[in-house]
């Protein structure tokens, strides 16, 4: 999986495309890194043809106690499913946070409440 993290420099989507098109046809995933921050847009989502769109951390991490970033969490879940693209929510830290990114419909979790990052040699 190659992750894409948005951010301004998003100018020449032709290159960026063929390079999607290319490692697709290999096989491989893309995903947009920390979206919901920054200069993340819909349009560039639309535009990419992503396969994944992980949440950015800011919006999961007290989801169970912030309405306002349940609903745009909310919202993200639900135009991924339309356009057929998983989803990912970062920061995922305790088991209310958890459960409350499984009861929105979440595709997958990853955080220290799932698992803690491991050095590999």
């Amino acid at each position: 999986m190659f992750e894409i993290l948005e951010s301004e420099g998003i100018e020449n989507y032709d290159e960026i495309t063929n390079f999607i098109t290319q490692v697709k046809a290999l096989g491989a995933k893309i995903a947009i890194d920390d979206f919901g921050t920054g200069y993340s847009n819909f349009e560039h989502i639309l535009k990419l043809h992503v396969d994944y769109i992980k949440i950015d951390g800011s919006l999961i991490k007290n989801i169970d106690k912030n309405n306002r970033h349940k609903i745009i969490v909310e919202t993200i879940v639900e135009f991924s499913k339309k356009i057929g693209a998983k989803t990912i929510a970062e920061f995922v830290v305790d088991e209310a946070v958890f459960n409350m990114v499984q009861k929105i419909g979440v595709d997958f979790s990853q955080g220290y409440y799932t698992g803690k990052p491991t050095k590999t040699l």
